[in-house]
């Protein structure tokens, strides 16, 4: 198969590298494509929030005039000292089930990396940590959930044959049958002695920027010491308030407080995908006006807690488990209060070692759906792509 690489960081080739997996997997019956609005948002250079404080590029594998492969090479300038051993990141590989395409592209990204001073790489990411980070391997057959990628089985296979390795695992854990879980949570509820000196509040829609920093600052430093750790910045959170704001309740935000200091907080987001599943990547006016019916009226039935964190003070302790017990409690109650109703509620993403966590989740009866994984190589110089 005869492979041509080209440049897509602008025009047509920015608009074909955008929407290329819809194309690339539309006889995937488990792949439910994202609006391409939405994908612009996360990967246009003019519009993406990564690019106030990263660099990136972007390429496409083309064979006989037809794309048939893309990639990302890029430095996140929000990346600490240190994580991933000063690492450069990778992304957006999505190929046909081909050998050479997928190690063309792979290479391609690496010789970038090294043109940087890079010495490793570590990926994928879209386009960092703290945006829809790693390979799904496990899970490709689960409903689709917003912010969470979907990828084919085979490319695993072509990373690891590129000389990359296992570098860790993020899962999501699902909760199912919510109106249930809701119901046991009421039968055992005892006013006045279920938050102890604790106030919990939701969302003050008057003060969203407000809101959304104390989030930002609170997930910093309850995250700091994980593994992989990339500070939120202002304008990644700003961009998904940003774009989330139609969709979000007041009580889809939990602030824990104690003696008037906020010391958790965390973050649940209704699954858009179904009401834009059936509409395609780029509705016709008639898929946008049912888009925009569905917004008013449609009551969602699953969900995704996207971010969850209490403060370091209080995280390896008793009480750090109470209020993460807390909050879970909270946003199961107030996601879903339909009793006519099934639904399923996700937290993700949980580091394979965040055992902390996990055995809260477990507890409360979460089990595990899907797998994001990430991988890493070390950069020999002395291979760089020859033209």
């Amino acid at each position: 198969m005869t492979i041509t690489i080209s440049s897509a960081n602008t025009g047509q080739a920015l608009e074909t590298f955008i929407s290329l997996p819809a194309r690339l997997y539309s006889s995937f019956p488990e792949y439910v494509p994202p609006l391409k609005m939405e994908r612009e948002g996360v990967l246009h250079p003019d519009k993406a929030a990564f690019f106030k404080h990263g660099i990136a590029q972007y390429w496409l594998a083309w064979h006989d005039g037809e794309p048939v492969g893309r990639i990302s090479a890029q430095i996140d300038y929000s990346q600490p000292e240190g994580v991933y051993d000063d690492a450069g990141l990778f992304g957006c590989l999505d190929t046909i089930d081909d050998a050479e395409v997928a190690s063309t592209l792979i290479a391609t990204a690496e010789s970038w990396l090294r043109q940087q001073g890079k010495e490793r790489a570590i990926g994928p990411f879209l386009l960092s940590m703290n945006s829809e980070p790693g390979l799904l391997v496990a899970g490709n057959d689960e409903p689709p959930l917003v912010m969470v990628p979907w990828h084919p089985t085979y490319l695993e296979k072509y990373i690891l044959a590129s000389g990359y390795a296992r570098a860790h695992d993020m899962h999501y854990w699902r909760l199912d049958d919510l109106p249930s879980r809701v119901s046991e949570l009421r039968k055992r509820k005892r006013p006045g002695q279920r938050f102890g000196d604790l106030v919990v509040r939701k969302f003050d829609m008057k003060k969203i920027p407000a809101e959304i920093e104390m989030m930002r600052q609170i997930f910093n430093d309850a995250w700091r010491d994980n593994w992989g750790f990339v500070p939120l910045e202002e304008a990644d959170i700003e961009s998904i308030s940003k774009d989330l704001k139609p969709f979000i309740k007041p009580e889809y935000g939990i602030f824990v407080e104690k003696d008037g200091k906020t010391i958790a907080v965390a973050m649940a987001v209704p699954n858009l995908f179904e009401i834009t599943g059936d509409v395609g990547p780029d509705p016709s006016p008639i898929g946008w006006a049912k888009l925009g019916l569905r917004t008013l009226f449609h009551r969602f039935r699953t969900g995704h807690i996207v971010l969850l964190g209490v403060i370091e003070e209080y995280r390896h302790s008793i009480g750090g488990a109470v209020i993460a017990m807390t909050i879970v409690d909270e946003i199961v109650e107030r996601f879903i209060d339909y009793k006519d109703q099934t639904g399923w509620l996700e937290a993700g993403w949980v580091l394979e070692d965040n055992d902390a966590l996990i055995r809260i989740l477990e507890g409360y009866g979460f089990k595990r759906k899907r797998t994001l994984r990430l991988f890493d190589k070390p950069l020999d110089a002395g291979q760089d792509l020859r033209s």
